[in-house]
Formats: structure tokens, C-alpha cells, sequence
């Protein structure tokens, strides 16, 4: 009796084995996804995948592992880490094992950061499946098709920022206290003082009271960001701080709703005034994947500021620390302005200081 229920157990074994020969990886399909694309340093992003045998036998063994290059670090606690974070010279993997059953799909997340700004690039993901005696492994891999852009993060608040704070103190009182109706922001109560063309019936139907427009104000102002990326003497650790006034100013500007343009010589590209979600993405885009190119020097710079200055324009430059004749330059660009210009310094010598 014993012999038949061995026999028939190694039967078992050599059908199960045979199954788990029949080229495994051609039934596996694993995509993932990341709930953003751009971030800046230290901000937590989560890694989401799905992984699936669309085959009708099951997988005894499959090993998934995503490679991520340098610069790149787990987020999960050390008890989660030490089971699945392996690190290398060249950077770090994620790794997990499973059974999968026909027809299967499983799915898991983990959380990732960017150490510091720059444009990222998902590694390879690695496919194991292993027979049931573990005596035949097959191995594929899939190139990392998600780019992520760090872009520098927020300046701190240091004497070039409070500058900064003053000069748009100064631009905000210069705007048109007048409502402009194509310039809808939201909706508030009736208090009984507004007109009533200014009802909104519709708000007011969904939440039971009689609600108003709320219309933004005209702005009577004409700000320019200038950013100059010609270094003279200046670090790549001045240069990383320039990225960060240049972000913090879009920041304000977005924050009291105004308006500008931007303007560079270097590879930070340009942009017509504006404001919003989508203008200021593609300006921190930009600032992420820069690599400090300098194109022309600040004299053309400043040549292009004032040969498109407008009347009532106010400029405000980010820049290293200029010399003698990007000095003289800038002053051409003070004499034409109607407007004081304000100039932001970026340099980590007088930041330590």
C-alpha cells in the first residue's frame, strides 16, 4: 500500500515538475506605475505594481526585482528593508518572491525618494521563475520606462528671500482693486450687500444657500524672472542654490497670482508670462533636468531684457555673484527700468557666512 502512494506521489512530483518547465515567463506580465513624476528632494513617491500569470498552470517560484540607480532610496521601515532591500555599488534593488496559480494576480507598492535634483529613470525590472525541484531557472528583464524629475527644492529663508519678500510687497500694491469677471475663483456666502446679478443659483440649488461669485482682481503688473546661468567664479554648489531662489520666486509669484515671464541664458529655456499649475510645472520641469548650461553671456542677457521691456515692467534676477563688467551690465538694465531691479545673489560663501 505504502509503495502505490509513493508511486504515485513521485507520478505527482514529475507531472508537477514537467508543468513548471513549460517556459513560465512568456505567462507573466508586470507593469507598475508612480503616483507622481516630478518631486523634489526627500518627497516621498509610491511605487505601485501588478504582476500576473495569464498562463492556466501555476508559477512555483517567481522572483521580481526592481533595480534603481544611485541617488535613489527606500522609504519602508529597516524590519521591511532588511527582507526585500538589497544595495550595491550601483545602487539598490527591491525584491520579492511569490507562487502564482493560474490565472493569478498579485500587487504591491513600496515608497521611494530622490536624494537630490535631477532627472531619474526607473532601472530594469528582473523576471525569475524556478521549477518546482529547483533544478531549471529562467531569467528576463524589461528596461524601466517611467522617468521621474527632481527639481530643486524650496530656498530657505535667508536674507536674499526677505529682499525678495519686500519687492513683491511693493508689486502688489501697485495692482487694479477691481474685479475682473472673467477671472472666477470660487464662491462665498450672500451676505445681502451684493448684487444680485453676482447670485449664483446653481451653487446656490446645491448647497442650500444663497451663494456669489467670487471673481479675482486685474493685475496692473508686468513681472520678469531673469535667471543667469554664466557661473564666472561661481561653484556647482552656488549654482544648485541659484535653482532654489529661482524655484522659490515662482513659488511667490504663483502664490500672490501674479503674472510673469521667464527669461534665461542657458538651457532653463524661456516661457511667456503667465500663471498656474501648468506654467509653473513646466518652468520646475525645467529647473530639474538643467544641467547649469550657460548659451550666452549676462551682457546678452541683459541686451534681451531691454530690447523687449515694456512699460510699468519690473524684473527680478537670480544670478552668482557678479563682476565688474556684469555689474556695469546691470546697470544698463536699472537705467531703462521703471522700476527698481531686484537683484537675488546666489551664493553659498556669504550663506555660510
Amino acid at each position: 500500500m505504502l509503495g502505490f502512494v509513493f508511486i504515485g506521489l513521485l507520478a505527482a512530483a514529475i507531472v508537477l515538475e514537467i508543468i513548471s518547465l513549460r517556459k513560465p515567463l512568456k505567462h507573466v506580465v508586470i507593469s507598475y506605475d508612480l503616483d507622481m513624476l516630478m518631486a523634489e528632494p526627500g518627497e516621498q513617491i509610491t511605487v505601485s505594481y501588478t504582476v500576473t500569470n495569464t498562463g492556466r498552470f501555476p508559477i512555483f517560484y517567481l522572483g521580481v526585482s526592481f533595480s534603481f540607480e544611485g541617488g535613489i532610496s527606500i522609504l519602508e521601515d529597516s524590519k521591511w528593508a532588511e527582507k526585500h532591500v538589497t544595495r550595491s555599488f550601483t545602487g539598490i534593488s527591491v525584491d520579492h518572491s511569490y507562487f502564482l496559480s493560474g490565472g493569478k494576480t498579485v500587487r504591491g507598492r513600496f515608497r521611494i525618494a530622490l536624494q537630490k535634483r535631477g532627472i531619474y529613470r526607473m532601472g530594469r525590472c528582473y523576471l525569475e521563475a524556478g521549477d518546482l525541484l529547483g533544478l531549471n531557472v529562467s531569467v528576463s528583464s524589461t528596461e524601466g520606462n517611467r522617468t521621474i524629475i527632481c527639481t530643486a527644492p524650496m530656498a530657505e529663508s535667508d536674507p536674499p528671500v526677505n529682499v525678495l519678500g519686500g519687492f513683491l510687497g511693493d508689486i502688489s500694491v501697485r495692482r487694479f482693486i477691481m474685479e475682473d469677471p472673467s477671472l472666477l475663483v470660487g464662491y462665498r456666502e450672500y451676505t445681502g450687500y451684493e448684487p444680485m446679478k453676482k447670485i449664483s443659483w446653481i451653487q446656490s440649488a446645491k448647497t442650500g444657500k444663497l451663494m456669489v461669485k467670487q471673481n479675482d482682481f486685474t493685475l496692473d503688473t508686468d513681472v520678469a524672472i531673469a535667471v543667469n546661468l554664466e557661473r564666472n567664479e561661481a561653484s556647482m554648489a552656488d549654482m544648485e542654490k541659484l535653482f532654489e531662489l529661482t524655484r522659490t520666486v515662482c513659488e511667490k509669484l504663483e502664490e500672490m497670482k501674479i503674472p510673469y515671464a521667464f527669461i534665461s541664458n542657458g538651457d532653463l529655456r524661456e516661457f511667456q508670462q503667465g500663471f498656474g499649475r501648468a506654467h509653473l510645472s513646466a518652468i520646475l520641469r525645467t529647473i530639474g533636468i538643467s544641467t547649469a548650461v550657460c548659451y550666452n553671456s549676462f551682457e546678452n542677457l541683459i541686451d534681451k531684457c531691454i530690447a523687449g521691456n515694456r512699460s510699468n515692467r519690473s524684473y527680478i534676477l537670480v544670478t552668482p555673484r557678479l563682476d565688474n563688467d556684469g555689474k556695469h551690465s546691470l546697470d544698463r538694465l536699472r537705467s531703462v527700468s521703471d522700476h527698481e531691479v531686484c537683484v537675488i545673489i546666489a551664493d553659498r560663501k556669504e550663506e555660510r557666512a
